[in-house]
């Protein structure tokens, strides 16, 4: 009876070592690390597209009301060659009031575009290394299926010992690609402080603005002849 109970014991240990053994293969954990990686450059990719999006967003932005100041002006002039002052003047304020939001927008526009640098760079960083991993996940492949080969199996321990070193990397890699959203979400704060400070800053100096540019105005009407 001891006997039999002894083999039994055996056995269930024999068994559980060749479970753990197919759990921790090397082969097998690179090739999820890889996915995982995958999984990780693909969120980074998202977060550029919306990063390049709000770039291109705040340009557009900007373009518009650059060109909503210039039509305002030529207004402006139009209607004060015909002298109508009060609409001349209430054209150069939406001229004025036009330039101003489009300045509001260089900043956020400028770390938008500091921002997707950034990305791109890491991303392209990131596809490099996945192309390394990989190069490094069928070298433990390959040195598997030698160890089979030749009968070394039970000195696989080296070889866990090297895949796991390159899974931690691999790791780090994975946390590195985590930050890129939570960079992402930084930058859209930073853009909308921008603004805010920007706003509140062209509130107290629009009035001052809109005078000096209806004096130039003035002064630029009477230095010309009138158009026909």
């Amino acid at each position: 009876m001891a006997s039999l109970i002894a083999r039994i014991r055996e056995l269930v240990t024999a068994h559980a070592h060749h479970s753990l053994d197919l759990a921790e293969n090397p082969d097998v954990m690179a090739q999820q690390v890889l996915r995982d990686l995958s999984e990780d450059i693909q969120a980074a990719q998202r977060a550029l597209v919306t990063a390049l999006g709000a770039e291109k967003s705040l340009a557009r932005s900007r373009a518009q009301f650059l060109a909503e100041g210039a039509d305002w002006e030529r207004k402006a002039e139009q209607l004060l060659r015909a002298g109508n002052d009060d609409l001349a003047r209430g054209a150069l304020e939406r001229a004025v009031a036009a330039r101003r939001r489009a300045e509001e927008q260089e900043a956020p526009l400028e770390t938008a575009q500091r921002s997707v640098s950034h990305l791109r760079e890491q991303v392209e960083q990131l596809k490099r290394e996945w192309e390394s991993a990989r190069a490094r996940a069928a070298q433990i492949n390959a040195n598997q299926a030698a160890a089979t080969a030749l009968g070394v199996a039970s000195q696989g321990g080296d070889h866990y010992s090297r895949a796991m070193d390159r899974a931690q990397r691999l790791d780090q890699l994975s946390r590195k690609a985590a930050r890129f959203e939570s960079e992402v979400e930084a930058a859209t704060e930073l853009l909308n402080e921008q603004t805010r400070f920007d706003r509140a800053a062209a509130q107290a100096d629009q009035a001052a603005a809109v005078d000096t540019a209806f004096a130039a105005l003035q002064q630029r009407v009477a230095a010309s002849p009138a158009s026909a």
